[in-house]
């Protein structure tokens, strides 16, 4: 028992010791060093992240705050926010793939590249 809770107390420890942030058209938390946190990205709580329903950053993997004994109600259902890319085709239309990266573009579209 003592060792599931000084487990527990490292993940927390551990978890509060990052600093996380939201785009502000994001949909993901990210840590300071993702290629996603622009200069206009605020920093956020955990608690913060979990009340706007924010799912951790697949490029930079921050904590996740499940883990801390938190829950969205978008990640308690199992859901990931995805969206229509914001990329045009070469035929003019827009794009049809979903994607949940936090700046609205797929893996073909994405300007970051």
């Amino acid at each position: 028992m003592k060792k599931y809770l000084l487990y527990f107390l490292f993940i927390a420890v551990a978890a509060t010791a990052q600093r996380i942030y939201k785009t502000p058209s994001g949909s993901k938390y990210h840590l300071g060093s993702c290629r996603m946190v622009e200069n206009v990205s605020e920093e956020i709580s955990y608690q913060q992240a979990a009340e706007l329903g924010l799912v951790p950053c697949k490029i930079c993997k921050p904590t996740k705050y499940q883990s801390l004994g938190l829950t969205s109600s978008n990640t308690a259902r199992g859901h990931d926010v995805t969206v229509q890319c914001k990329g045009i085709t070469k035929k003019g239309t827009r794009c049809k793939h979903m994607t949940s990266i936090a700046n609205g573009y797929c893996f073909q579209h994405n300007p970051d590249k």
